[in-house]
């Protein structure tokens, strides 16, 4: 679903709806992206005092500005699409909702960002956001597809990174990544097992002090994959 917002400018703050706190915090990521891919923005509604979330449709009022600077007159309207509805998510004691909006192409760097969501009539602001990219762009645009489980993009990535960088852990890790999305599990592990002994072998897991400095991933976040697939793989097997 692709909307264009029409630009307004409301101030106004939520504090209470129907009686109660509700959202104490409107929360607004913006993974940046690469292009010619898109960026991800992820807006969360932090609610508490309910026994549960009562509308998961709020967030479809959902609107995004780009602020070129600090003028408020310069907002501008973002085009994005939502790949799928609001759902709810609850973390011990903070409930809420959350949606993510893809923005194509990818946002440019230096602009902010800002949220807002109307409940009868209200509006509520997110926090200010400015896009800030990596220096290694390939970060970016791995990140979203990932996010946004883009099999096809991150086999792409992790490819081009593989030849241009084959003593390097990231390419191994983005192409396991994706043939995981894709249930290619054998093939999977094995990417992340090279990314794993690549690691050891061109990255020393401590400095002179002990110290550890890894490059690039560290072996605990290629284990916990390494889990992962070969659960996923364990489960394929026994279906």
């Amino acid at each position: 679903m692709i909307r264009f917002v029409p630009v307004t400018l409301l101030l106004c703050f939520l504090s209470t709806f129907s009686g109660q706190v509700v959202a104490e915090k409107l929360h607004l990521i913006v993974y940046p992206g690469q292009e010619p891919g898109p960026s991800l923005l992820i807006l969360s509604l932090n609610i508490r005092n309910m026994e549960r979330v009562t509308d998961v449709e709020w967030l479809n009022s959902a609107e995004l500005f780009k602020i070129s600077d600090d003028n408020s007159s310069q907002q501008r309207p973002l085009v994005f699409s939502t790949p799928q509805p609001p759902w709810e998510f609850d973390f011990e004691n903070i409930k809420g909702l959350r949606q993510n909006f893809v923005i194509e192409p990818a946002l440019p760097d230096n602009v902010e960002v800002v949220a807002q969501i109307t409940l009868e009539g209200r509006v509520l602001l997110s926090n200010r956001v400015k896009v800030v990219r990596s220096k290694d762009d390939f970060r970016d645009a791995a990140r979203v597809a990932i996010l946004l489980k883009d099999s096809q993009t991150l086999a792409a990535i992790g490819e081009r990174l593989i030849n241009q960088q084959p003593d390097q852990t990231h390419g191994y890790r983005y192409r396991g990544l994706a043939r995981e999305m894709q249930g290619r599990y054998t093939e999977a592990q094995e990417d992340i097992k090279m990314a794993k002994g690549i690691f050891y072998k061109h990255n020393p897991p401590v400095d002179a002090n002990g110290r550890m400095i890894p490059n690039w991933e560290p072996p605990e976040i290629l284990n916990r994959a390494l889990r992962r697939i070969r659960k996923a793989k364990n489960s394929d097997q026994d279906n």
